[in-house]
């Protein structure tokens, strides 16, 4: 009876068409399926769950992001989501000084699926460093504060531990759930937007 009542609310956070497209794809590749769990971004962070390699929808209500953890675990990859999340530019950038990257990048996808779905009253997100000649950054906009308009602790998270498989057998499912769903944050979906802007045919796919 449990088991039952669990599958159901797996169907109930992931839509009919995401739960059986991504099902397929399993079965496409002569995977055996899996059947996820549903956690939140919290409790990842917290390092409740996610001590494993493989794959991760995060806030699927929105179709919003998904993602894979092939060669790390789901725990390390949600370091790097957090703070897009709470768009903390602070945290993103790491210490303010001159160097050759950021400790971490702040995709436009990423950018965008937060403006529309996370917070509130912001069309853009800037740039948490700028470009000083070729190979160097230094500091851009590091305060930036923004209103929430979800819980981000409470974002659910649905998540498939794919340990038993290998780092390609992950990345393969990956990039074929990708193209089937379009998820809003994913770079693939931003460069499908791109490319269709002010084409009605096509703009609400993506």
């Amino acid at each position: 009876m449990e088991s039952c009542s669990y599958g159901k609310r797996i169907k109930i956070m992931l839509t009919a068409i995401q739960y059986d497209t991504i099902k397929s794809i399993f079965d496409s590749m002569s995977i055996d399926w899996v059947e996820p769990y549903i956690t939140t971004e919290g409790a990842i962070n917290r390092k409740e769950v996610g001590n494993h390699t493989g794959l991760y929808f995060i806030y699927p209500e929105v179709n919003f992001y998904f993602g894979k953890a092939a060669t790390n675990t789901v725990i390390n990859r949600h370091q790097t989501h957090r703070p897009k999340l709470d768009v903390n530019l602070k945290e993103l950038y790491s210490t303010p000084v001159e160097k050759a990257e950021p400790k971490w990048q702040f995709p436009e996808g990423w950018k965008e699926g937060v403006c529309k779905h996370i917070i509130e009253g912001v069309d853009k997100i800037p740039s948490h460093y700028v470009k000083v000649g070729r190979k160097r950054v230094i500091p851009g906009v590091l305060d930036f504060p923004v209103k929430h308009k979800v819980d981000v602790d409470t974002l659910t998270v649905v998540v498939w531990n794919l340990s038993h498989l290998t780092s390609t057998q992950i990345g393969d499912i990956e990039q074929a759930v990708i193209p089937a769903l379009w998820p809003y944050c994913n770079t693939e979906t931003h460069q499908r937007r791109k490319k269709y802007k002010g084409d009605s045919c096509y703009e609400n796919k993506f």
